[in-house]
C-alpha cells in the first residue's frame, strides 16, 4: 500500500477511537484515579476491520490486507480456518486466494475480541502463451493463438479483450488468433474486468520467397528428361514424372501435371511454388511402305487418329476426300485420304496436337501408264485381230493373267504376261464364246477382272 493510504488509515483509525470514546455510546469502566488526577472512562471493543485494494489476485500479483490499528491490539491471521503462524502484525502480504479472517483482540478491554473476513480470488486468467498454429516456427503467413490457462474456467465463458501488437503497434482485430501476414515481433495482451496478461514477443519469421519459371509445353517424344530450376537454390521438386530434380515427360504420360518446388530458409520457413507442366504426346504417322498404282486407280492413305489432332497433306494435288474437308492454307485436316495421282508423286503427312509437337511421314505412289483390256478377239488366222493384246502391259513386268471358261475351269496361267493369248490350249483352238480373265499387275496392285469374247 502506498505509505500516503497507510497514514490516511491510522488518522481513520484514530479518528473512530475518540469519537467512540467522546459520545458515550458503549459501557464505560471506571478507573480508579488517586487525588489530583483525571479519571478516564474505556470504552468496549472496537470492530476489526480488514482493508485492501481489490479482492482479485492477478497472476504473480501479491496484496497487503491491513488490519485497523491501536497500541493496544494484537492480531492473528487466519487462511481457510488454518492460523497463519508467525504473521502477528496488522499487515499481511498474500499472493494465493482464499478466504482470510483477522482477529484483533484489544489489550485494554476485557474480552475484547473482534473478526473481520474478506474473500481473495484468483483471476481467471491464470496464465497465458503464445503458439504458433501452422509450424514449429513462427513464419509469416501462419496464424498465432493466445492459448489462456483459466483453471477450471473456459476462457470461452469469460468476456476477454485482445490486444495484438506487431513491432510495438497495434493491430485490428479483437480474437484469440491472428494472422502473421507480415514478419516481426508480435506480442499480444488480454485483459478481463480484474487483470491483464502479456504474452510474446514472439518472432515470425520471413519466408522465402520461390520463383519457378513458368515452363512451356513438352513433346513427348522429344526429350527424355527435362531439368527443373528455380530460386533459391537448396529446394526440392516434387510432382507426377519428377525424379532427381528433373522431369520425365515419357514416365509423367501425356495431360497436364503440377510439379511443386518446396524450399526452406535458414529461419525454418517454408515456402512452396507450383507449375503446371504439360506433356503432348502426338502418335508417330505411318503411311506405310511405298505404292505402285495404275493410272486412274487409287489407294486409301490413313493417319493416326485421336483428339485434338490436327492433319497437313501434302501436296494436296491427287487427293480424295470423304465427308468435310479443311483446305484453309493448303492443307486437308482429315486423318484418311484416297490418293489418285495423275503422276508418281511423294505425299506427306504431319500430325500435330493444337499446332504443337509435329510429327511426319512420307510415302512414295508411283504411278504406271493404263492397261487396255479388249473385250474380244478372232484368233481364225486372217491376220486381224488373231491375239489377245494388253496395251501397255510392258510396264508391269510382273503382270500375270488367268483366264477360265464357262464352267469356271481355269484353262491358262500366264505369269508374266508377255506373249499375247492367241485363243488356243494346248494347240487346239477353244470354242468360240464368253470367257472370263483376271489380270493382276503386279505385288500389291489390284486385280483387273472381266469377260473377254472369242469370236470365229
Amino acid at each position: 500500500m502506498h505509505p500516503l493510504l497507510h497514514r490516511k488509515v491510522f488518522l481513520i483509525s484514530l479518528l473512530c477511537l475518540l469519537s467512540f470514546l467522546a459520545n458515550g455510546q458503549s459501557r464505560r469502566v471506571r478507573s480508579r484515579a488517586k487525588p489530583g488526577q483525571i479519571q478516564l472512562d474505556l470504552k468496549a471493543c472496537l470492530p476489526a476491520h480488514i482493508t485492501v485494494s481489490k479482492t482479485v489476485l492477478c497472476v504473480g500479483e501479491s496484496l497487503e490486507l491491513r488490519s485497523n490499528i491501536l497500541p493496544s491490539y494484537r492480531y492473528r491471521w487466519f487462511k481457510d480456518g488454518a492460523v497463519l503462524v508467525g504473521e502477528s502484525t496488522y499487515l499481511l502480504t498474500i499472493s494465493k486466494p482464499g478466504t482470510y479472517k483477522l482477529e484483533v483482540t484489544n489489550t485494554a478491554s476485557a474480552n475484547c475480541v473482534e473478526t473481520d473476513v474478506v474473500v481473495i480470488r484468483q483471476s481467471t486468467l491464470k496464465s497465458l502463451s503464445l503458439v504458433s498454429l501452422t509450424q514449429q516456427v513462427a513464419c509469416e503467413g501462419g496464424s498465432l493463438v493466445a492459448a489462456i490457462d483459466a483453471g477450471t474456467t473456459d476462457p470461452a465463458s469469460v468476456s476477454l479483450v485482445y490486444n495484438w501488437q506487431r513491432n510495438g503497434f497495434t493491430l485490428p482485430g479483437n480474437g484469440p488468433t491472428m494472422r502473421t501476414d507480415q514478419p516481426g515481433k508480435y506480442s499480444v495482451f488480454v485483459l478481463d474486468a480484474d487483470c491483464e496478461v502479456q504474452a510474446g514477443p514472439i518472432e515470425v519469421f520471413a519466408k522465402p520467397k520461390p520463383e519457378f519459371p513458368v515452363i512451356p509445353a513438352v513433346c513427348a517424344g522429344s526429350v527424355e528428361q527435362l531439368p527443373l530450376t528455380a530460386t533459391p537454390t537448396g529446394g526440392i521438386f516434387s510432382g507426377n514424372g519428377v525424379q532427381n530434380g528433373q522431369f520425365m515427360p515419357k514416365l509423367a504420360g501425356a495431360g497436364q501435371h503440377t510439379v511443386t518446388y518446396s524450399v526452406t530458409n535458414t529461419s525454418g520457413c517454408e515456402a512452396t511454388a507450383a507449375q503446371t507442366i504439360e506433356v503432348v504426346s502426338v502418335p508417330q504417322p505411318d503411311l506405310g511402305p511405298n505404292q505402285t498404282i495404275i493410272v486412274g486407280t487409287s489407294v486409301a492413305l490413313q493417319g493416326p487418329t485421336g483428339t485434338n489432332l490436327s492433319y497437313t497433306w501434302d501436296p494436296i494435288d491427287g487427293l480424295l476426300t470423304e465427308g468435310f474437308s479443311d483446305t484453309s492454307g493448303g492443307r486437308l485436316n482429315l486423318p484418311r485420304v484416297l490418293a489418285q495421282p495423275g503422276q508418281t508423286t511423294t505425299y506427306h503427312l504431319t500430325v500435330s496436337a493444337d499446332s504443337q509437337c509435329p510429327l511426319s511421314s512420307s510415302i512414295v505412289i508411283t504411278v504406271l501408264p493404263g492397261l487396255f483390256f479388249p473385250s474380244a478377239f478372232t484368233p481364225n488366222g486372217d491376220g486381224q485381230n488373231d491375239v489377245w493384246t494388253i496395251v501397255g502391259v510392258e510396264a508391269f513386268p510382273l503382270c500375270s493373267v488367268q483366264i477360265y471358261n464357262r464352267w469356271g475351269e481355269l484353262i491358262l496361267n500366264q505369269s508374266p504376261y508377255n506373249q499375247p493369248w492367241d485363243g488356243r490350249i494346248r494347240g487346239e483352238r477353244v470354242a468360240p464364246g464368253p470367257y472370263r480373265y483376271v489380270i493382276s499387275p503386279g505385288p500389291s496392285m489390284p486385280d483387273r477382272s472381266g469377260t473377254l469374247t472369242v469370236l470365229d
